[in-house]
């Protein structure tokens, strides 16, 4: 569960980088599938 934890805080850092217009949305959405991939997470929250 502790990877499911780390990804959600991380795809919100990617939805704050994305209202401040750092990222785009189709660039904060590649980042967090390549994230879930890489922390084995096993849930599915897009930004």
């Amino acid at each position: 569960m502790n990877q499911n934890i780390n990804y959600i805080g991380m795809v919100n850092l990617l939805r704050r980088l994305q209202s401040t217009g750092l990222v785009s949305r189709k660039e904060a959405r590649r980042i967090a599938a390549r994230l879930r991939a890489e922390t084995g997470a096993d849930v599915i929250f897009y930004p």
